[in-house]
């Protein structure tokens, strides 16, 4: 590609290739940033002789500068691609009649296979440019060559289709069913799109996009790619970009991020014999202190039950001061206010305990497969002894045509776990995040 600025007036200047700050959105994603008088330089940057060190062989972004592929996202979640320009450059201000035709230049040779590959290997190049770009065309149908799907945004009216990949799905990981997901709707923008005969869902916020899933369908590796290649076309740190809840024996760079526990239902709707005295003792306990009451979940009870988390929430951090664990329980509380509502959409049910006419006990869950029921939610008056295990053996016994109960998993809190395995799990289930 031909230089727009003569070589001769960007070694007379002393703006580009200079940054205040690391990282930053302005620098080549192929180039290090190592620090200088003032600042930070390209590695690259002689500055002796304001000469850059691999002229003949700079990054695409290089040669393109003063302009930008810039990136923006629609309220349809479906990214466009633009040309930019550098409005700092002083150049353009002397030459803007030549501008357009540069530009006319540029979308034709952006067109051609080599650099739709490039840019495709390197998504970095397009970013979310704001200050001091001024916006010279669309690159019309330059995305759709590079990232074919179209995300289209999470609703509930997309819950037949998604149910029907999600019975595709052989796991009993707690993440594989409608409610899960799409609780989570105030916290991310949702989107979802079908690659390769896959169901492929992203999630994305302000810092960035990941998937909550592995694809559903038949996950080859060429789906997985194509999901990276959107996600990273999003993220500028390509460390953000992950396939979460993975099952065990994918492939790619996997981490364990969680590990959930399958219970007997049977044992957790009887607790009988001597491991579950001190589970059973609490239960006998609420039921000869407190007149209590158990209703089924209905929307009328939803002001209440939000009115019990606050309780909850409070008691809680009540007893621990971590700020993570605090983000956790806030964050929780924007979900189970969208389970609360959209409950019967979803897919959810659940119970509540009424103590001389308050409810005091809330508990939602979702059939997993026909064999498998999770219990998605449990918030309760800690202060009424008892009441949390009374509330879920009950929960277990109208469960009756239930084999197992997913009770997931602990998210890396060693009391939790501690309070995961008292109820003796059957068998475990790993969660995995893939890279």
């Amino acid at each position: 590609m031909k230089q727009f600025v003569p070589s001769g007036y960007c070694l007379k200047c002393l703006g580009c290739c200079r940054f205040s700050e690391n990282p930053t959105i302005w620098a080549s994603p192929g180039c290090r940033l190592v620090e200088s008088s003032g600042g930070y330089r390209c590695e690259h940057l002689k500055e002796k002789d304001n000469r850059c060190a691999i002229y003949p062989k700079r990054p695409l972004d290089c040669r393109l500068y003063p302009f930008f592929l810039v990136k923006r996202t629609g309220r349809d979640a479906c990214p466009t691609i633009w040309l930019g320009l550098h409005k700092s450059c002083l150049f353009i201000e002397e030459n803007r009649p030549e501008v357009r035709g540069h530009a006319d230049y540029l979308r034709k040779n952006l067109s051609r296979p080599e650099a739709i590959s490039e840019i495709r290997e390197n998504p970095g190049i397009c970013a979310d440019y704001q200050e001091n770009v001024e916006i010279v065309s669309r690159l019309s149908g330059l995305y759709k060559k590079i990232f074919i799907p179209k995300l289209k945004r999470l609703t509930l009216k997309d819950k037949p289709i998604v149910d029907k990949y999600l019975k595709k799905s052989k796991t009993s990981l707690s993440a594989y069913h409608f409610a899960p997901l799409f609780i989570w709707k105030d916290l991310f923008n949702i989107s979802w799109a079908l690659i390769e005969g896959n169901l492929c869902l992203f999630y994305q916020d302000n810092i960035g996009m990941f998937m909550p899933l592995a694809p559903i369908g038949n996950g080859n590796d060429s789906v997985i790619k194509k999901c990276f290649e959107i996600m990273d076309f999003y993220n500028s740190n390509k460390e953000v970009s992950r396939i979460e809840n993975a099952v065990e024996g994918c492939s790619g760079r996997a981490k364990l991020k969680d590990t959930e526990y399958l219970c007997s239902r049977e044992e957790l709707a009887e607790l009988k014999g001597d491991r579950y005295k001190h589970k059973r003792s609490s239960c006998n306990y609420f039921v000869r202190n407190y007149p209590y009451q158990v209703f089924a979940y209905k929307r009328s009870m939803l002001k209440d039950c939000l009115g019990l988390y606050q309780l909850w929430r409070n008691q809680r951090e009540e007893s621990n001061k971590d700020v993570i664990y605090r983000q956790m329980l806030e964050d929780s509380g924007v979900s189970f206010n969208a389970a609360l509502r959209q409950a019967k959409g979803i897919g959810l049910s659940g119970y509540v305990v009424k103590v001389k006419e308050e409810i005091k006990a809330c508990s939602l869950g979702y059939p997993l497969n026909k064999e498998t029921f999770c219990i998605l939610f449990e918030v309760c008056d800690l202060g009424l002894k008892g009441i949390a295990r009374f509330i879920f053996r009950e929960f277990c016994r109208a469960l009756s045509g239930y084999k197992y109960i997913n009770i997931m998993g602990c998210s890396d809190l060693e009391n939790l776990k501690r309070v995961k395995l008292s109820f003796h799990p059957i068998k475990e289930i790993k969660a995995y995040n893939m890279y």
